[in-house]
Parts: structure tokens; C-alpha cells; sequence
């Protein structure tokens, strides 16, 4: 096939391009980073000049993007979006009714809802890992001293909006939102903040914002229930960051500043090819909290980590353990408690974390390789 491909910096582009060559499809991509991914005539120019210059058999992208969905529709070429982010933005729905769209979602009960909604060509697609790149990747001692340590966590801590949101609310809808965000802090596998999200509680939280003079301010269930996932994210990582800090040599590695505390050593960022895996593979453990409002799918960063033949230690995830089993191929959590406790035993047990991570491995290599998922995104036209 001849496909053109949209990227604008995405982590697995080249690994999905290399397999896609490797397969005898034909590619050339088109580079552009949107200021407006909703409005940009630059943009539409040059794509439709693109696709008026050569026969495209279909049109792919890592992540959704409506501008790409719309050009693609206009000209009835196929239009692939493999999305490593979830939930996706509220917005991008209005552009998914679109016959030439192919939208591959990698959790589950996020595609499962759109196909409710009647949105027939959104499907569920775990995400993959090039372990063949992976494995020919060489580290200098300077770089593995750099990142041996006990604990280790890539990520952000997630700023939440919902105390600014929550800023004008009465005390009751604060008392009852806290609880809510209290009991989704203590349970894991199951995500129930949206059931719990009633109208008369839209209806009093956008209340309390007209009494400030907010009139351009309108909270939907979606907005409420990511901020309040946002929060619950924050304060899981927060919490474990803290307690591992406090008891093993625990390495933190963001792009931005943070209030914890001396005894987690904030290394900055690093770059996705090169450096992270080194970091997967020479931390004892590799901490993964996931954005809580994932409901049930495999975020890249965990398949990622094992692909780098790294111990994950993971909270419980609907998807995880259809491929992968807790104490042989991953360390799995059901509490922060419990993630602290496990961290602790495993430490002391370097045989057995090393069967671990070699078993994570393999089942990757076998479950989650490029050519499978691609083979399968591209059957779907």
C-alpha cells in the first residue's frame, strides 16, 4: 500500500514507519505541529496539495487529529489513528462519525463507549513495543551508574483543576466530591467516578460558578470526572513517590517541578529512544501508577518497560492480567500500601526479580509486536 503518514513528534512513529517499510508498504510523511489542531488553513493547504500529488491508499497518524479525519473524508481515503492517549479529548468525537476513519483505541471500555454510541469503526487495539530495537541498544557505564537504582518513575504528577473548579462550591458538594475521589483512591480494576457524577451535581457545581459571575464557565460529566482522576493520579503518585523515597533509593525523572521532598532524586527529563530504556532496565523496579480514568487498557509506558526487560510494578489493570501474571511476569498492586510492601520484598530478591523481567519480556515479544497490530489496523480497509 502507499500510505501517507501525518506525524507531529510522537513516541512510536519511527518504530510504527520501520515496520510498516518492513511490511512492503510504500510511506511518506508529512511533519507539522498544530498550534490549533481544530483550525489551521496552513495546514489543510499543504495536506491537500499532498494528497492531490501522489495515490494514497490510506492516510495514518499515531494519536486522532479532527483536521486529518476531515481532509481524509473530503478525498474518501482510509484514515488510521492508533491513539496512545486516553481518555481522548471530548472534542475530537464530533469528528468521528466519518466513514473513512479507522480510530484504534488501546483500552477497551474507552472504545466499547464510543461503539455504544453508534461510532462502528472505533476499535479496541492494545499498543506494541519494537523489542528488536530495544535489544540492539548499548549503554556506557557512565549512563548505567547514572540510573541503577532501587525504585525508579517516568511520568508527571498530573496538576488537577478541581480545586480551582471546586473554588466557589457550597461544602456539601465539596464533602461529596471528596468522597467520591476517596473511595476511586482505594479501589483499583474498576472505574465508577462517572456513575457517581449525577445531573442535580452538574447542575450545582456550574450553579456555583454563575454566583461568581462565571456565565462562560460550564462544566460537563466528562470535565468533572478527568479532574477528578487527575486528582486521584496525583495523589497516588505523590504517596508512593514519598514512601519509596523515604525507604529506597528512588529516582524521579519529569519535565516539570515538583514539591517532593529531597529524599526522591529528581533526575529531569529523558528522551524516549535513547535513555529511557536504560532506565527501564537498570532500576530494580519500575513504578507505573496509571492515570486513573485508563479504565482497563495497557498504557505504553508499562509495555515499554518490560520490552526493555525492566521489573514493572504496576497498579491492578483489567488488560494487564489477560496477558501477563502477577509475581511471574509483573508485580501487580491492589492498594499504595500494598505497592510499598511488595517493593520492599522484591528488593530483596534479585533472582527473582530477574525471572520476572525475562518472562515480561517474552511475553511481550510475543503478544505485542508491530507487525501484528499493524496487520491488523490495516485488514480493517
Amino acid at each position: 500500500m502507499n500510505i501517507l503518514f501525518y506525524d507531529m513528534g510522537s513516541y512510536t512513529y519511527q518504530d510504527t514507519l520501520y515496520y510498516l517499510k518492513q511490511l512492503g508498504h510504500t510511506c511518506k510523511t508529512l511533519y507539522y505541529h498544530f498550534p490549533n489542531k481544530f483550525h489551521d488553513d496552513f495546514f489543510c493547504d499543504r495536506f491537500e496539495k499532498q494528497l492531490q500529488s501522489d495515490s494514497y491508499d490510506a492516510v495514518m497518524s499515531i494519536n486522532f487529529f479532527p483536521l486529518v479525519a476531515t481532509l481524509c473524508h473530503a478525498h474518501q481515503i482510509p484514515y488510521l489513528a492508533w491513539c496512545y492517549d486516553s481518555p481522548l479529548e471530548e472534542k475530537l468525537e464530533e469528528y468521528f462519525s466519518y466513514d473513512t476513519n479507522r480510530i484504534f483505541l488501546f483500552d477497551r471500555i474507552e472504545a466499547e463507549h464510543y461503539q455504544s454510541l453508534g461510532y462502528s469503526r472505533v476499535y479496541h487495539l492494545p499498543l506494541a513495543v519494537n523489542t528488536d530495537r530495544l535489544d540492539r541498544l548499548q549503554f556506557s557505564p557512565a549512563q548505567m551508574q547514572k540510573h541503577r537504582c532501587d525504585v525508579s518513575f517516568i511520568g508527571q504528577l498530573y496538576e488537577s483543576p478541581l480545586q480551582v473548579l471546586l473554588y466557589s462550591a457550597d461544602d456539601y458538594i465539596k464533602g461529596y466530591i471528596e468522597g467520591i475521589l476517596q473511595a476511586q483512591l482505594r479501589v483499583y480494576g474498576y472505574y465508577f467516578i462517572d456513575e457517581l457524577i449525577t445531573d442535580e451535581l452538574l447542575d450545582s457545581v456550574n450553579q456555583s460558578f454563575r454566583k461568581i459571575g462565571q456565565t462562560s464557565l460550564t462544566l460537563n460529566r466528562r470535565g468533572l470526572s478527568f479532574a477528578i482522576a487527575s486528582e486521584i493520579t496525583n495523589l497516588e503518585r505523590c504517596f508512593l513517590l514519598e514512601q519509596m523515597g523515604e525507604l529506597f533509593n528512588t529516582h524521579f525523572y519529569t519535565t516539570k517541578p515538583h514539591s517532593l521532598s529531597d529524599h526522591v532524586i529528581s533526575l529531569g527529563p529523558v528522551k524516549y529512544m535513547e535513555e529511557m530504556p536504560c532506565v527501564f532496565r537498570y532500576s530494580k523496579l519500575n513504578l507505573n501508577p496509571t492515570l486513573k480514568s485508563i479504565q482497563s487498557g495497557i498504557p505504553l509506558r508499562a509495555l515499554d518497560i518490560m520490552g526493555a526487560k525492566g521489573v514493572l510494578l504496576s497498579n491492578f489493570q483489567p488488560e494487564l492480567v489477560e496477558y501477563f501474571e502477577d509475581g511471574q511476569d509483573l508485580i501487580l498492586y491492589s492498594s499504595m500500601e500494598e505497592a510499598v510492601e511488595k517493593a520492599a520484598y522484591y528488593l530483596e530478591h534479585d533472582d527473582i526479580r530477574e525471572h520476572i523481567a525475562q518472562n515480561g519480556y517474552e511475553k511481550i515479544k510475543e503478544y505485542f509486536t508491530y507487525p501484528d497490530r499493524i496487520q491488523k489496523m490495516l485488514a480493517t480497509i
